[in-house]
């Protein structure tokens, strides 16, 4: 489909596929699911298709004709070039390319990944997607805390912490020990304290916040799949893809919520998701 001229620094994923943590595979795919979900409905793929996650922005050169969308962190001057034609390329925006053209990336306006999602223009079949845009993502996206904080539930170990209220009275900041696997979080303070002694390993799960002698880590979608720390939060599944774009010295709030208003974020996601197809219906509609 293309081939790189510059490869930056970027790996293709997909969905986490769920079901195989019984022998040891980890769930994996899209740190920002729902970026990844929202770049591939605009194209009329799979939600799952196959999409390049980028940290640091590419330049390429497409092979054959299809069309594109930018989702996730929105980058700065971003270009289709065509011989000596430039065009400037929006975030949330079809565009079309032919063979030879060379799509370069720029630097992120915010956020850290970056989805290129794409489709052939013979899979596009008669539906011409060109110039089909979404909403800006504080208009689609209704789910995230309007306070902009992380919310975690109680985990399995949470009982044995002394001070749990420390875990919410100050912001926290990630290390610059982050990867896709998991965040280590800082503070200037003193820590978390639990009163407990060693523990048997056991399962963990995308989100689960783990209380290491050198502080909390909270477990991301390329995680291991046991742990021998006091599972002591979990954050919801819908804002484990807003950590997604946190990088390293960024501050964090937590507020803690109910299993109930967990589950209602994770519907409200889905609502949003569904908003957005429709749109994408209408706005198909009115071109034919």
């Amino acid at each position: 489909m293309f081939r790189f001229i510059n490869p930056g620094m970027c790996v293709s994923t997909g969905l986490p596929v769920y079901g195989k943590q019984d022998v040891g595979l980890t769930p994996g795919g899209a740190m920002d699911s729902f970026s990844l979900r929202c770049g591939n409905i605009l194209l009329g793929n799979e939600e799952g298709a196959p999409a390049l996650e980028i940290l640091f922005s590419p330049e390429l050169e497409w092979e054959r004709p299809g069309y594109f969308v930018l989702s996730g962190a929105p980058t700065l001057q971003s270009k289709l070039k065509r011989g000596n034609r430039e065009e400037a390329v929006k975030h949330g925006q079809v565009y079309k390319f032919e063979a030879g053209d060379v799509l370069a990336l720029g630097e992120k306006h915010y956020g850290m990944r970056t989805y290129l999602c794409y489709r052939s223009a013979e899979e596009m079949g008669l539906e011409n997607r060109e110039g089909l845009a979404m909403a800006d993502f504080n208009d689609l996206a209704r789910w995230p805390d309007e306070d902009r904080t992380i919310r975690v539930v109680e985990g399995p170990e949470f009982s044995a912490l002394e001070n749990p209220e420390f875990f919410f009275d100050q912001p926290w900041t990630l290390s610059h020990e982050m990867s896709q696997m998991g965040l280590r979080l800082e503070n200037n303070g003193e820590g978390l304290k639990v009163n407990m002694g060693n523990m048997v390993s056991e399962a963990v799960a995308t989100g689960t916040i783990q209380l290491t002698p050198k502080g909390p880590i909270i477990l991301m979608k390329h995680r291991q799949t046991v742990g021998g720390y006091p599972r002591v939060f979990n954050v919801i599944s819908a804002d484990t893809d807003l950590l997604g774009q946190y990088g390293p010295g960024q501050k964090v709030h937590f507020k803690k919520v109910t299993q109930d208003e967990a589950l209602a974020v994770l519907r409200q996601r889905e609502e949003d998701i569904k908003t957005l197809k429709n749109q994408v219906k209408y706005s198909l509609e009115g071109l034919m």
